[in-house]
């Protein structure tokens, strides 16, 4: 087997794990819990601050069939399916796949129900890479969205989202990570990898990665 990245290794499974978004997850796994999630997000926030795991965690959490205290279970056939690629759980790059034919290409397939899971769960990269068309496109499907799917838009820059879009989403600014919360995660990480990181290195690394876990894991990596 070829080598796997620490970050990928160590990529958050459940919103308890997502460090230093506390303000987000609390109101997630409620969401959850109560059956009240809108069927669209938008999560915006530097790069590597953990909105795309946590979309990934959040598209798990509504399909899972026994909920705990709102994170998914893990047991249950759906977390099963979900922990790799699934047909139901749409992830689109929109920094390369940006034109109004892509965003058409999974808007023509939302009307039919899922095919395994309970909700039909479209995950947009960088959404504010989208061409001026794919937007008007994806905003006639969230103004009358099928009750079987959700969208989350994932971005670094929601001033170049257009309001009309956002006003259709539930918003949440993902912060950057602080030195400590940053110190102490990779020196978890060290310590799973049977490997000493001093104190001093740790905060070194966390504080040249500027808030993102990815980078300071990434960083770690190289070291």
């Amino acid at each position: 087997m070829g080598y796997r990245a620490l970050y990928r290794q160590y990529r958050p499974a459940t919103f308890s794990e997502v460090i230093g978004q506390d303000h987000i997850t609390t109101i997630l796994k409620n969401q959850v819990q109560a059956g009240q999630t809108a069927h669209a997000y938008l999560f915006a926030g530097t790069r590597g601050t953990g909105k795309t795991s946590t979309a990934k965690i959040l598209a798990r959490a509504v399909n899972c069939q026994q909920p705990q205290g709102g994170e998914p279970c893990g047991q249950c056939s759906a977390c099963q399916r979900t922990q790799g690629d699934h047909v139901d759980i749409v992830e689109l790059d929109a920094a390369s796949n940006n034109g109004v034919e892509d965003v058409r290409s999974i808007l023509d397939k939302v009307r039919y129900t899922p095919l395994e899971l309970r909700t039909k769960v479209y995950i947009i990269d960088e959404a504010h890479a989208l061409s001026p068309n794919a937007f008007n496109a994806l905003l006639k499907t969230l103004e009358e969205p099928p009750g079987h799917v959700m969208f989350i838009l994932a971005t670094t820059e929601p001033q170049r989202i257009p309001a009309t879009i956002i006003s259709r989403c539930q918003r949440f600014d993902f912060k950057r990570i602080s030195g400590d919360e940053l110190s102490g995660r990779l020196q978890y990480v060290a310590q799973q990898e049977g490997f000493a990181l001093a104190e001093d290195a740790a905060l070194l690394i966390a504080r040249l990665s500027d808030g993102g876990m990815r980078d300071a894991i990434s960083l770690l990596d190289l070291c």
